[in-house]
């Protein structure tokens, strides 16, 4: 079959590799399109330093069709549609026993276990989702959906909330869409280039631009002074992360998705104390999230596709790299079809 390998970081691309063998508790599933994240850059390039298994087929959104189903696999069978949750749990820590997505055990398609950047992948019966009024594009989607959800369901959104996101990124935008959903009094988009703001156009009821206004400011004038009861910062940089230590106003619940790698941020503890803040981090999506995120897009509360700006062969997918690190193409999320 083919398929995308990253052998070490600086090399990879389309082999032909073997087809996938299943044990009982698998299925096959012939790919239908899977999604390039900015984490499969990471791995590309050698940022991402944890849990990462070299060589491996990368691709760990993605959906499919099932083909086979292992002995021991029951509910399952051949041409289920499924989205494919790519953490794999064991099932038995405590972080699993109270429903965390932080398994102690937990392996990950894509970066530890062969992805969803090849025809075919043996994907545990457990982590298979079956859809019937999604699109195959927006089944593959489920996953990047799922941490925008996660997001906006740790904080918690009230009607009355302020509710700022900072970093107009694929999760930033799914965070968006899913704390839409709560009717806040406001949504605020702020981020540092246009073309990525452009996309929060209609949901948002302000965008904020920050090399082009003093965000701060413009933050507190929106909120009339009282600065915002929730902060999703989904942006990894240190900046991100001091404005959006200024900008919570009393009782604000901090969600941080992206972090600036080891780089230390200095925080002011007494604004914990005088604003009773509180900062909650988000990683990773749990299988009750990802099955709602089903269930929002079937009935048409989300159509994820809305920030697909360009599709391409598995043929192609290196050009998609290279778009998304170029950031000169309006580029938000790329569908690879194998």
């Amino acid at each position: 079959m083919k398929a995308f390998i990253i052998s070490k970081p600086g090399e990879y691309g389309i082999v032909d590799a073997p087809m996938p063998e299943i044990s009982e508790e698998e299925v096959l599933v012939k790919v239908g399109y899977a999604a390039i994240c900015h984490s499969d850059i990471d791995m590309l390039t050698g940022n991402r330093k944890h849990l990462i298994s070299y060589p491996n087929i990368a691709g760990h959104e993605f959906a499919g069709t099932v083909i086979k189903t292992g002995s021991g696999v029951k509910g399952f069978k051949e041409g289920d549609t499924v989205a494919c949750e790519c953490m794999i749990l064991c099932r038995q820590c405590p972080e699993c026993d109270m429903g965390y997505s932080s398994c102690e055990n937990y392996s990950e398609l894509g970066f530890m276990q062969s992805g969803g950047f090849a025809q075919y992948c043996a994907v545990p019966a457990r982590n298979c989702h079956k859809f019937t009024k999604m699109t195959m594009e927006q089944a593959a989607l489920t996953e990047p959906v799922g941490n925008g959800l996660a997001v906006a369901t740790a904080a918690d959104i009230r009607p009355t909330d302020n509710v700022v996101i900072i970093g107009p990124g694929p999760i930033g935008l799914y965070a968006m869409l899913c704390a839409k959903l709560e009717n806040p009094n406001q949504i605020i988009m702020v981020g540092t280039r246009y073309e990525r703001l452009k996309y929060a156009e209609g949901v948002a009821d302000a965008l904020v631009n920050i090399r082009e206004e003093d965000a701060k400011e413009r933050i507190l004038q929106l909120t009339g002074g009282a600065g915002a009861q929730v902060v999703l910062m989904c942006a990894a940089t240190v900046q991100a992360c001091e404005l959006a230590l200024k900008i919570a106003g009393k009782n604000c619940r901090l969600i941080v998705e992206g972090v600036p790698g080891e780089t230390p941020v200095p925080v002011n503890f007494s604004d914990f104390v005088t604003k009773v803040l509180m900062i909650k981090g988000v990683a990773g999506v749990t299988s009750e999230q990802f099955r709602k995120v089903i269930s929002l897009v079937e009935n048409g509360y989300i159509d994820p596709t809305q920030f697909v700006t360009h599709k391409m062969d598995l043929d192609d997918i290196g050009k998609g790299f290279e778009i998304l690190q170029a950031r000169d193409q309006d580029a938000v999320k790329i569908l690879v079809k194998p």
